[in-house]
């Protein structure tokens, strides 16, 4: 549990690790609030008893000196009165240290889960093809609330309500040593034991609700994001009953949580009451006066009816820490594996392929993959060249391709940019690219948003926006919207056909005026007449934009000089018969390099149709 404390500050900046320091004292100070309280109930109740106790109490006592009218029972009216307002304050301070402590661990878990989140977007390309979404969401969403809840949250109030004890402990040691100790001795005896029985079970209960809470997230992005697949094949059911299944095992994991939190409850408050009849047997077998029994008997009282919920708190916020360690350590392992690049002022960059892409001898591997998914290829794409990337099914295209982007480092060999190493600069690189994927992701949003894709709409450029709408041929869609750009589009675009969300995706990848386009199979699950469309509009984009001088800065310019260099995927020749060089991949390796004319000689290369 300490290592787990330990891991979830350790998660947080400098700054935020202070609000947890300052709360120990702002709990260190409640418990002796609670301890004055249960220490002014104790002595009013004696007071009221027998008020001529007021001439001998200490503190009492010297207020009774300065009084003026010397009647005891209006002291005690008076210290009355005081005691009810010490007690309208101590509900005051408690409520706004409980608001304290609610907010430093709410904040906490959001700075948390966006620290990971920032790990997680920095993170190298294989790191999210390896893990499942749902592995990944869970920490930000679950993990990072039960981190500063069960852990830290806890930790915090274990210590108060230890503080709590300890204070109403040495009150009543010193009103009572002899039965104090005794009764101690007794419930810390009683208490310890089915904290230190419980430790394993408390963490079998958070290891088996993180993966089924996994397993609930991962079949949900599942049935809902193949929800047409599922609704034309009939498979309602079998999704049904997989969340039906994960569903009811989830609640009766929490139901062995709730079981076990009330057992220790009603464990606790039953060696409590046990201890408060010790309590009257011991007093009732000393030979003290009428008062001081009632006295110390309505102390116990209090402290006892006071210690219960603390102790029951204690217990509860123990098994929670351990409930919570299987949550913690995947995360930890996260945030200790992954690192944020360091922040550095933005530069212009400086333009990059001015004369060529070039690969050397790349090779690549995926783990516990195939031997080599590319081998030993090598070719050089000259600036403002149209290359085309052919070959059949798995023969390594897409993994060239992200190799190119600098999204996957090569095994073996290198990649070169005008004639320097790739390697370092690869964000560089991404800057002066334009993307297109086969599956087109699109925002739930409108037009506007997804083509300008991350851009807040104070800083979306009009011109740029115009000028990508224009080259990705989509003015006729938008001027049938009644909304215009204005218009949502639905999750991943569910309201626009095939070839509108290609060109949307065209459009988006324009939206810089980057010198060099990428398309990744982006006609391939389109019907012949969308293909030729979307095909005709890659074609007319290998000139540029045509803008105005400066837009965009470097990159823009660069594209703006009629040198974008267009690198496609393709099953299809059709798709690339425009192309100057077509780089024919076969089982990972280089096949063929030159035109189409040059490569039909090629046997395999001529079934491409």
């Amino acid at each position: 549990m300490i290592g787990d404390l330990k891991a979830v500050i350790g998660w947080l900046p400098a700054r935020e690790r202070w609000r947890w320091f300052v709360l120990v004292p702002v709990a260190g100070l409640a418990a002796l609030i609670e301890a004055v309280g249960a220490l002014a109930v104790f002595g009013l109740l004696r007071l009221v008893v027998d008020p001529e106790l007021v001439r001998t109490t200490p503190v009492v006592s010297r207020l009774s000196a300065m009084w003026p009218s010397g009647d005891p029972r209006a002291l005690v009216a008076l210290l009355a009165l005081g005691v009810g307002i010490f007690y309208v304050l101590r509900a005051a301070f408690l409520s706004w240290a409980e608001w304290l402590r609610q907010g430093t661990v709410y904040r906490s878990s959001a700075v948390a889960a966006e620290r990971l989140f920032a790990r997680y977007l920095a993170a190298d390309y294989l790191f999210h093809a390896k893990r499942r979404s749902a592995s990944l969401i869970e920490p930000m969403t679950r993990a990072s609330d039960i981190a500063y809840e069960l852990v830290a949250g806890s930790a915090v109030n274990i210590f108060a309500e230890a503080v709590i004890i300890l204070a109403l402990s040495v009150v009543l040691l010193v009103s009572a040593p002899p039965i104090t100790l005794i009764t101690v001795a007794i419930v810390l005896g009683l208490v310890l034991i089915p904290i230190v029985m419980s430790r394993r079970s408390w963490e079998r209960i958070g290891e088996s609700e993180r993966e089924l809470y996994q397993q609930q997230l991962h079949l949900l992005n599942q049935s809902i994001g193949a929800i047409k697949d599922v609704k034309i094949t009939g498979r309602q059911p079998f999704f049904e009953q997989r969340f039906r299944q994960v569903k009811r095992e989830l609640g009766a994991t929490k139901q062995r949580r709730a079981s076990a939190a009330t057992l220790a409850r009603l464990g606790v408050e039953a060696t409590l009451i046990l201890s408060m009849l010790l309590v009257v047997f011991l007093v009732m077998r000393q030979d003290t006066s009428g008062v001081a029994t009632v006295s110390v008997l309505a102390l116990f009282a209090y402290t006892g009816f006071r210690v219960v919920p603390s102790a029951n708190r204690i217990m509860l916020n123990v098994g929670y820490m351990r409930e919570a360690h299987p949550w913690i350590s995947k995360m930890d392992d996260d945030m200790r594996r992954l690192r944020v690049p360091a922040a550095r002022p933005y530069e212009h960059d400086r333009p990059l392929m001015q004369s060529s892409l070039t690969c050397e001898s790349v090779s690549f591997g995926y783990e516990g993959g195939p031997p080599l998914a590319l081998d030993n290829i090598s070719f050089t794409i000259e600036r403002g060249q149209s290359v085309g990337i052919v070959g059949p099914t798995g023969a390594g295209k897409s993994t060239l391709v992200d190799v190119l982007l600098g999204l996957l480092q090569p095994t073996t060999g290198r990649v070169l940019i005008d004639g320097e190493p790739l390697e370092g600069r690869e964000r560089a690189w991404q800057r002066q690219i334009g993307y297109v994927a086969q599956d087109v992701y699109l925002l739930d949003d409108s037009l506007r948003r997804n083509i300008a894709f991350g851009i807040p709409d104070g800083g979306i450029d009009e011109a740029r926006l115009a000028a990508a709408v224009t080259q990705a041929r989509l003015d006729e869609v938008i001027a049938a919207l009644p909304r215009g750009l204005e218009t949502i589009v639905g999750e991943n675009g569910i309201r626009l056909s095939g070839g509108q969300r290609q060109r949307v995706a065209i459009a988006r990848a324009l939206y810089h005026d980057p010198p060099v386009l990428f398309f990744d199979e982006a006609t391939a699950a389109l019907d012949s007449q969308t293909e030729r469309e979307v095909t005709e509009a890659i074609a007319h984009l290998r000139q540029g934009s045509h803008l105005r001088q400066g837009f965009g800065g470097p990159a823009g310019g660069q594209a703006a000089r009629g040198t974008r260099t267009i690198i496609a995927i393709a099953h299809r020749l059709s798709t690339v018969k425009h192309c100057d060089q077509l780089i024919y991949l076969r089982d990972g390796k280089l096949a063929g390099l030159g035109t189409q004319q040059q490569l039909m000689s090629d046997a395999g290369f001529r079934q491409l149709t």
